[in-house]
């Protein structure tokens, strides 16, 4: 795919690059990736703790996107910023009876866990963190 040098894909991958991602990613397939972890998280996260914050990844690289300040003057920024904003939304639901986990964290959505999840993450957050999670059945 062509990427029109000062797009928004243009500024998205060099602010991926230079936080050293590997993998080409364009700003809708990101969102799509972040939108996809928070309606896991809504369906109770499977995996462990460490893939969990793994996938948190997507949303840093979003913020690093959103903070650029080339990205800000973009014709594309509000359209980004409005999906973002939206996507979020749903993510600070899930988090919102969750155990706060990491309160000196400055990014929010690295804050606190979901309330629930399934076995793998609920056994792992109890071993790691000592806090009970609701089972997801």
């Amino acid at each position: 795919m062509m990427v029109r040098e000062g797009s928004l894909a243009d500024h998205f991958r060099r602010i991926a690059r230079e936080a050293g991602w590997t993998v080409a990613l364009l700003p809708g397939e990101a969102l799509r990736s972040w939108e996809e972890m928070v309606d896991e998280c809504a369906d109770g996260y499977d995996l462990d703790v460490s893939e969990y914050l793994n996938d948190l990844s997507v949303r840093d690289l979003l913020q690093l996107v959103a903070d650029d300040s080339k990205v800000r003057s973009l014709p594309e920024f509000s359209w980004f910023t409005a999906e973002l904003a939206r996507i979020d939304e749903g993510f600070r639901t899930v988090l919102a009876n969750g155990p706060l986990i990491r309160t000196e964290e400055r990014r929010w959505w690295r804050r606190s866990f979901p309330a629930a999840g399934r076995e793998d993450f609920v056994s792992d957050v109890k071993e790691r963190y000592g806090v009970e999670l609701m089972l997801v059945d």
